[in-house]
């Protein structure tokens, strides 16, 4: 259940984590990363803004959705094999 503070909407990592549909280790590297707008209560305790949990989400890509030739390197051409004579 999402908590709100000052009018703002936030998550817990975990709620991140079912919201966002990937794993907490993820979540916690795009906090690190600041690309994952978050708050951290105390030593221990981090809290998501939803709505950048929100356009993470949206912006995630995956193999399953079929967006291989998004991928920043794609895979190399194979060379064809030299016959022996």
């Amino acid at each position: 259940m999402p908590c709100n503070i000052d009018g703002v909407e936030y998550l817990t990592i975990s709620e991140a984590v079912d919201y966002m549909g990937c794993t907490d280790g993820w979540v916690r590297m795009l906090c690190r990363e600041g690309k994952l707008e978050s708050r951290l209560l105390g030593q221990r305790m981090r809290l998501v803004r939803k709505s950048s949990a929100t356009h993470v989400r949206d912006a995630l890509t995956t193999r399953a959705n079929a967006k291989r030739h998004l991928a920043k390197r794609p895979a190399a051409k194979r060379k064809k094999a030299k016959r022996k004579k």
